[in-house]
């Protein structure tokens, strides 16, 4: 069983009927008994201990306890990434989700274009992700995004950028709200990489070997986020 299970919403204390995809993957996926504890989040902080009271065909009784508030996690880090193929995009989303990154924003770029590509199924993979590490703020999934529109964007000022040739990449000395920026396959053409270097970017490297996208952006960020809790 995961750790933690996202509602849209979390019940008032007391007794409560979940219905839904939660509570059909509960009753019919892990066939929870009556006495089985449980623990809810609405995804922004909000957490619940719950104990199983029923278990209807459609339907899951709960008791619920009194709610907490966790903090947001910190610190912000956006991690914006040509998208992958999307088997690889998964395991992004679910190992960045895991490290703590806040929010994604994928990227359309001239080398990375797949098809099937679509944020409501990345958000089903973080959701899933969250529960089972027990994150208690679910991160932001944003739509795709064409590269020159997400560099004229509103960023936070520290602006990194994925680049062999660049410096090793450092968590010291970092605020609290950065963005990583991350090519695709290939990497960036000319004109792209300079158009992110004219946005503000800096060029760094995260070892001595080139990375996929989608091991460059996990490893970025968990460089980034270490002892950050």
């Amino acid at each position: 069983m995961a750790n933690l299970y996202h509602l849209p919403k979390l019940p008032p204390a007391g007794p409560a009927s979940l219905t839904g995809d939660v509570a059909h993957h509960l009753l019919r996926v892990l066939r929870v008994r009556v006495g089985d504890e449980l623990c809810l989040g609405d995804g922004r902080g909000g957490l619940a201990k719950a104990v199983v009271t029923t278990t209807e065909k459609r339907v899951l009784g709960l008791e619920v306890g009194a709610a907490s508030q966790e903090a947001a996690l910190l610190p912000a880090l956006t991690l914006a990434f040509a998208v992958p193929r999307p088997s690889r995009a998964d395991w992004l989303f679910e190992h960045a989700t895991e490290i703590g990154v806040r929010c994604f924003q994928p990227v359309w770029t001239e080398r990375s274009r797949p098809k099937g590509i679509r944020a409501d199924r990345f958000r089903k993979v973080c959701a899933a992700a969250a529960g089972q590490c027990a994150r208690a703020w679910l991160p932001e999934v944003c739509e795709p995004v064409e590269l020159p529109a997400f560099l004229a964007s509103e960023l936070p000022a520290t602006k990194l950028l994925a680049d062999a040739s660049g410096a090793s990449i450092s968590a010291e000395g970092r605020p609290e709200a950065t963005v990583l920026l991350v090519g695709p396959e290939g990497g960036f053409t000319n004109p792209e990489r300079d158009s992110a270097v004219a946005a503000g970017f800096t060029s760094v490297r995260f070892g001595a070997h080139i990375l996929r996208t989608e091991t460059a952006a996990v490893v970025g960020a968990a460089i980034l986020l270490r002892d950050a809790h």
